[in-house]
């Protein structure tokens, strides 16, 4: 794991000149944490994984995002190292460490109330950049879980004294009824596929970034759009049509008419529960639980469910 320490050994393994300062861990993910590293007169983000990933397949994004930036999308530049590799390892005092480097950008915290015109827009982009593609989807934005998986995950948590077991038991008939709008993605281009609000930033000067693309794969664009709406719209239905209509303006591909482009934010639902839940049955430390609930509970807080979809798609069609 990094620590200050290590400052200069990630400088070096991206031939970064500069006294070497780390800073953080300044943002945490469910797979890896964020660092600020400054060297000289530049600023950086320092991606940590917590478990070595695939580095070939940590670097993928690279080409979705430098076509994201020639559309006007705003996210980071991403740093290379000398050799020309996105993702290295560097050696640290508990052994090597997995990173990647960004230029750094001056983010406001997390919200879903961005200017709904600037996400439609920054969407279009997005999808603009694209490229086609005919690999499979995965299940994880394809599928849902399933009523008996529904009720057996529940009562596992119950048996396990959980926290919030009363509150997915009060959400299972909900969560079964509206795996009831899955349906194949259509005409798959490469898409960012994890547009929540944590991902999604406004910069302090106010226009709207996007991070993380490392879950990036193939998506039907509706059914993109369609989680955008939801989590933008933040069920006001004039800011749902506010962030369709400079969508569509803004040459974006996809088109939200039915229940069933809202596939990929009910299939994310439902696999963000199961592994909220199975891993915090299989936590070991309390602070883990505690983490792992508040994950499970922005479920609860904030389901989706048919009457939502149903807004949303009243707003847009």
């Amino acid at each position: 794991m990094l620590t200050p320490s290590a400052a200069r050994e990630v400088a070096d393994a991206y031939g970064l000149d500069g006294t070497a300062t780390l800073t953080g861990p300044v943002a945490r993910g469910q797979l890896g944490q964020v660092w600020r590293l400054d060297t000289g007169h530049e600023s950086h983000a320092v991606k940590e994984w917590f478990a070595t990933p695939d580095l070939d397949a940590a670097s993928r994004d690279a080409d979705l995002v430098d076509a994201a930036r020639g559309h006007g999308v705003v996210t980071p530049r991403i740093r290379h190292t000398p050799t020309g590799d996105v993702a290295t390892t560097v050696c640290t005092a508990d052994g090597d460490t997995a990173v990647r480097v960004f230029e750094w950008v001056d983010l406001q915290p997390r919200t879903r109330r961005l200017d709904p015109v600037a996400v439609g827009r920054t969407l279009a982009g997005l999808h603009r950049a694209g490229a086609p593609s005919d690999e499979a989807v995965d299940n994880w934005f394809a599928t849902g879980f399933g009523e008996q998986r529904w009720r057996d995950l529940h009562q596992r948590v119950l048996d396990e004294g959980a926290p919030f077991a009363g509150q997915l038991g009060a959400l299972v008939d909900e969560l079964v009824a509206v795996e009831s709008v899955v349906e194949p993605h259509e005409s798959t281009i490469v898409c960012h596929r994890d547009l929540w609000a944590d991902n999604v930033l406004a910069t302090v000067g106010g226009e709207v970034c996007v991070i993380d693309f490392e879950n990036l794969g193939p998506a039907d664009p509706s059914q993109e759009l369609a989680m955008v709406l939801f989590e933008f719209g933040d069920d006001d239905p004039a800011r749902a049509r506010l962030l369709h209509t400079a969508y569509r303006e803004a040459g974006g591909p996809g088109r939200v008419t039915r229940r069933g482009h809202f596939t990929m934010l009910v299939a994310e639902q439902a696999h963000i529960g199961q592994l909220a839940c199975s891993r915090w049955v299989g936590a070991s430390s309390e602070s883990e639980r505690e983490r792992l609930a508040a994950w499970f509970l922005e479920i609860p807080d904030d389901p989706v469910t048919l009457p939502r979809i149903d807004r949303v798609l009243a707003a847009v069609t």
